[in-house]
């Protein structure tokens, strides 16, 4: 039997990063590294940063991906049909297919 808390799994992150959280992080890494450029001084059009922006856009976009395929792998947050048919014949359930009206 399904539980409310497993009900709750989808909207589970498992990497609990995003750019809001990615970006700042990156900013105190790049400053640890060297003293010559401050990125919080800089231009938004500045190159670093754009490249930095990007950098944490790219790690959003992963984690989110991470997270999706993680959730295709539980029975109550399964959104494929084919993972769904999958996860159920390991548990040894036989899903019917679908049959047209007579």
């Amino acid at each position: 039997m399904i539980n409310e808390k497993e009900l709750n799994i989808s909207n589970k992150s498992y990497i609990n990063k995003d750019f809001g959280t990615i970006y700042p992080e990156e900013i105190d890494i790049f400053k640890t590294l060297t003293d010559k450029y401050d990125p919080e001084t800089s231009n938004e059009s500045d190159p670093m940063i754009v490249l930095l922006k990007l950098g944490a856009f790219l790690g959003d976009k992963l984690n989110y991906n991470i997270d999706v395929n993680v959730l295709e792998t539980k029975l109550p947050s399964v959104t494929q049909e084919s993972n769904l048919r999958e996860i159920c014949s390991e548990l040894g359930y036989n899903v019917k297919y679908y049959r047209s009206a007579e």
